[in-house]
């Protein structure tokens, strides 16, 4: 069993001091160790479940202020934390500055793209996230698909633009999630949906091995589920 780091033992910061008690209490050491075996390495992990730590957000509301104090820990849980209570409206640069460096592993990217980066609908923001490593276009792709489900339809344009370079990339982790938004994407607008195809046609015919999976893979999925 693993107790708060000494800084957060003996600082005079109680709020955060009592959100982290909150997720000690609910550690799992055996989920601590899966994870890490898994790939989720780089910051300490109590191995506390995504419902527990959705439960412990929704009682603590949306609170900015707080969650830049989280993201600045360097604790899993506190990251995950952090995303859920972060106000899109209040986003500064700053903030923008404490998500991209908190996404370091698989993990953070789907919890942050999830969480807060799906409620940005800045594509100037997605840009400079897609220009960063692996883990920073992970969250890119998977925070568009959020964005355009809930709406934002213009990031399907955006998406669209950015589709090769991708693919190019080839970053095996980001199959799956490129196939499921560029779904979502077609869905927002014939335009898109458009796009999509003939970017897909022409990935399917690249010299790349990855960018001919992901078109192929696309355009029998698009065969197979027309609607």
């Amino acid at each position: 069993m693993f107790g708060l780091p000494t800084h957060l033992q003996t600082t005079a910061d109680t709020e955060l001091k009592q959100i982290m008690q909150r997720v000690v209490m609910l550690q799992n050491g055996t989920v601590a160790s899966q994870m890490a075996k898994s790939g989720v390495r780089g910051l300490m992990n109590y191995g506390v479940a995504i419902t527990d730590l959705r439960r412990i957000a929704t009682e603590a509301g949306t609170n900015h202020a707080l969650a830049r104090r989280l993201c600045q820990l360097n604790i899993r849980e506190a990251r995950i934390l952090a995303s859920m209570l972060f106000d899109a409206a209040q986003l500064t640069n700053d903030d923008f500055e404490l998500i991209f460096s908190s996404i370091t592993n698989m993990d953070m990217a789907e919890n942050f793209a999830r969480n807060i980066i799906g409620k940005i609908t800045d594509c100037e923001f997605y840009s400079r996230l897609a220009s960063g490593d692996k883990w920073q276009i992970l969250a890119a792709i998977h925070g568009v698909g959020w964005a355009v489900r809930d709406g934002g339809e213009k990031l399907g344009k955006w998406f669209v633009a950015h589709l090769e370079a991708f693919a190019e990339a080839a970053y095996p982790e980001t199959l799956q999630p490129l196939l499921t938004t560029m779904e979502s994407v077609a869905k927002t607008s014939e335009a898109n949906r458009a796009a999509i195809a003939a970017a897909a046609e022409k990935l399917a015919a690249s010299a790349l091995e990855f960018s001919q999976t992901l078109g192929r893979q696309y355009q029998w999925l698009a065969t197979d589920n027309p609607d």
